[in-house]
């Protein structure tokens, strides 16, 4: 008779599953829709061109938009992670492309918990990687929106445990790029120096 029970509970519960899920749905925005729909898209088909191009361009374009969805208290803040965590993966067919999002994010970008966090160490991460169009990119924003986006992705606590800066820092000595290099020391520096929050 348990055993009836339980297997009748079991039952209930995958045959609700999708319901909540479609509930949950229709209550998204077109926006936090549209960006759910193209993150299933990509992880059903993670090597699909199409799917990754279609990802990349419902991605909130700048950061305003980006907080809108992902921040506290908003339709995907549980679930930020797992949308920005993605991007770096892009990078390898779309390393324009990627760079270009994250650099136009970050530029306005202020270091918090959560999304910004996640934006900031994926944004770090693409530029430890792709070092190259990452200086390239940084060098043709205004020197105001170059040092706001260097001084947020200097915004950590324990950069022992953040290696993508320093490895980011030394690619960009060997690329010759010493001014670059220095701006993210200094502005290291400058953070080591704050009390932590």
């Amino acid at each position: 008779m348990q055993t009836a029970r339980r297997a009748a509970f079991v039952l209930l519960i995958v045959w609700l599953a999708p319901l909540a899920v479609n509930a949950q749905a229709e209550v998204l925005s077109p926006k936090a829709q549209a960006l759910a729909v193209a993150l299933a898209k990509l992880k059903e088909h993670p090597n699909d061109f199409a799917a990754q191009e279609y990802y990349l361009d419902t991605f909130p374009r700048n950061y305003n938009e980006f907080l809108q969805l992902f921040d506290l208290d908003r339709e995907l803040y549980f679930d930020s992670h797992d949308y920005i965590s993605i991007l770096p993966s892009l990078a390898k067919t779309h390393e324009l492309q990627v760079g270009q999002l994250l650099v136009g994010l970050s530029k306005n970008a202020h270091y918090e918990a959560d999304a910004p966090g996640d934006l900031r160490d994926v944004t770090t991460e693409y530029g430890s990687e792709h070092t190259k169009i990452f200086a390239r990119l940084l060098l043709r924003l205004s020197a105001t929106d170059r040092a706001h986006e260097i001084t947020f992705l200097a915004d950590a606590e324990n950069f022992g445990g953040y290696p993508d800066f320093q490895k980011l820092i030394d690619n960009l000595k060997s690329l010759g790029q010493q001014q670059l290099a220095r701006a993210f020391e200094t502005a290291r520096t400058k953070r080591k120096k704050q009390p932590h929050d």
